[in-house]
């Protein structure tokens, strides 16, 4: 099986191969790719460390081939792409980039300074300097929080610039799209199951192989600078919100006071404390909601976004992943095992249908013989009954044969022959004797009698 590769695989390949060719050799200036090259190539990149120099680029070409696969397993699938904004889109993004920056560059400024003087003894330029380091800091956060959800409502991108998480991150969903379409029930082929199996299995090994990037990542987050800078961070955008919410305070108090009392101040203990108190509801809010977004954004520009490390790192995410992708080499080797079974059930019965064959030809052969037998026999009988009849009408001819035949026992001469003395010739009598003994076989009788008669 061949598999198409994307524009983009071509270029990535074309820039690893410019910085270590011997990690494209196999893969290098092909339009296409045979699924067990690819594998092999998969296979062997696979512990590639996170420390070689090519890292980032090995990666990021593993996960697009990673697509491509995917790609070559859904053939009439087409990918939606994301709607890019138009040229007023731009303009809108441009304007309210502008709007914000002005509007949360002022707040910031305005809230700190406000705050610090109420206390006279804070010199100007002091004010002035605080006042600049808050509304920088305000539009920081504007622009990693409200331009980023305006870019995404506009379909606009605010950065092309991929990391290392989001490439990883990346490939982590492919092998899950990947496990996911393998798992659909298709009738395939012991070849295609066989490669499926394989590549299951190059999948599980690589989210393994992954295990010691998930702990650089985890140690990188975990950095004791990073969350000396996030929590410095959270402080000061806590000020800002607590700011924002005692002048809030200040001037519904006044108002309020302004009603009751003409000679209140802005720095009265009873306005004081409304602010305050107001302030404080505010920082409140801020830190059970706004305070986890302020702090992952020092992880996001660390390239260290928490939403992201969740999905990748979570240890019951990485356990249910390679659970799913266990199970799913367990159910291709199921299925597998009953194809060979299959087969060798269609085997064995192949076997017995050519016996059965040879038993019914063996069969037919001996009714031929059987049904010649039986013609034989047939005949046999016929030849016996024609038999019995010629032995039924003999004895009649015989005895009446008999009838004529005289035993020579039986035989008797009545009256003797009478020999002249003369010449000793017989008479006619003895002539007619004579020749009736020799008719009938009986000379020898005929001289015993004879004998008889001269002796007597």
């Amino acid at each position: 099986m061949t598999i198409d590769l994307s524009v983009t695989t071509k270029d990535l390949i074309a820039q690893l191969g410019a910085i270590d060719p011997s990690f494209v050799q196999t893969i290098t200036k092909q339009a296409t790719i045979d699924k067990k090259t690819l594998l092999a190539w998969l296979e062997s990149t696979s512990k590639t460390a996170s420390n070689h120099q090519a890292f980032f680029l090995i990666t990021s070409l593993r996960t697009s081939l990673l697509k491509d696969i995917h790609k070559s397993l859904n053939p009439g699938h087409t990918e939606e792409e994301a709607q890019k904004g138009g040229i007023s889109a731009k303009a809108k993004y441009a304007l309210l980039a502008l709007a914000g920056t002005v509007y949360f560059g002022c707040e910031g400024f305005d809230g700190i300074t406000a705050m610090l003087g109420a206390f006279s003894s804070i010199p100007t330029i002091a004010l002035f300097v605080a006042g600049t380091l808050f509304s920088v800091l305000s539009m920081i956060v504007f622009y990693s929080f409200d331009l980023v959800e305006i870019s995404k409502n506009l379909g606009i991108k605010s950065t092309d610039t991929k990391k290392l998480l989001d490439v990883l991150l990346d490939e982590v969903k492919q092998i899950e799209a990947i496990r996911m379409r393998l798992a659909k029930t298709a009738q395939k082929t012991k070849e295609e199951f066989e490669e499926d199996r394989q590549l299951a299995a190059v999948l599980l090994q690589r989210y393994k192989d992954l295990e010691q990037i998930r702990q650089d990542l985890m140690s990188a987050a975990n950095n004791p600078y990073l969350q000396a800078a996030k929590y410095i961070t959270a402080g000061v955008a806590g000020i800002l919100f607590f700011s924002g919410g005692f002048f809030a305070g200040q001037t519904v108090a006044l108002a309020i006071a302004a009603l009751f009392v003409t000679t209140m101040t802005a720095t009265a203990w009873p306005i004081v404390v409304a602010g305050v108190a107001v302030g404080l509801a505010a920082l409140s809010v801020y830190w059970f909601v706004e305070r986890p977004g302020i702090e992952n954004l020092i992880s996001r520009w660390r390239g260290l976004d928490k939403k992201k490390m969740d999905k990748l790192c979570k240890p019951d995410v990485v356990k249910k992943e390679t659970e799913e992708l266990e199970e799913l080499i367990t159910s291709i080797n199921f299925k597998i095992d009953l194809l060979e079974q299959h087969d060798a059930d269609q085997l064995k019965i192949r076997t017995l249908e050519q016996e059965n064959s040879g038993l019914k030809v063996e069969n037919s052969a001996l009714l031929r013989q059987a049904q010649t037998a039986e013609l034989e026999v047939e005949l046999l009988k016929a030849e016996l009954e024609k038999l019995k009849e010629q032995q039924q009408t003999k004895p009649i001819v015989e005895s009446s044969k008999q009838e004529e035949h005289v035993v020579p026992d039986s035989i008797k001469v009545t009256q003797p022959l009478h020999i002249s003395r003369d010449d000793n010739e017989p008479s006619p009598r003895q002539r007619y004797s004579l020749f009736k003994s020799a008719s009938t076989g009986h000379l020898l009788d005929l001289g015993k009698t004879s004998t008889l008669e001269n002796s007597i």
